[in-house]
């Protein structure tokens, strides 16, 4: 590939739309700077056959991962929304939960009455009394 190919291929990965803060190449990317590569190669010289596979086993690789990060953030939601279904089983439960003494240590355990659970920023917190918030790893005892 000459420099005149490398500079066209350069200028037309370029045109795709970045954030600033994104740095990393996504699959669709990837695949047009691939496409362009082959477009401005010199037919007299192609790619050696080894490059090819290479190029071609890193794109299948980025779809891959790209699949199973969907995977994960469509497993995430499911489970956030049964965590969610299931907490509001605990609203009217006595629950038992570590208080803290004097000096911010660990002090008797208190307890009270779910009277409500918030969501915010995708962690959910149990209401006890209409006034301590607690999160559910706090809860050591439901009766």
């Amino acid at each position: 590939m000459d420099v005149t190919a490398l500079n066209n291929a350069t200028a037309a990965s370029s045109s795709i739309p970045r954030t600033a803060s994104q740095k990393t190449v996504g699959k669709d990317e990837f695949l047009r700077l691939f496409v362009t590569q082959l477009k401005f190669q010199d037919p007299l010289n192609p790619m050696d056959s080894a490059g090819f596979t290479t190029q071609l086993a890193q794109f299948s690789s980025l779809e891959q991962l790209t699949n199973l990060n969907d995977g994960m953030k469509s497993l995430l939601l499911s489970q956030n929304s049964l965590q969610n279904a299931l907490s509001a089983n605990l609203i009217g439960k006595r629950v038992g939960f570590q208080g803290q003494d004097a000096s911010g240590g660990a002090g008797a355990m208190r307890y009270g009455t779910v009277t409500g659970i918030t969501f915010d920023a995708d962690k959910t917190w149990f209401v006890v009394d209409g006034a301590t918030k607690l999160a559910p790893g706090d809860i050591k005892e439901i009766r």
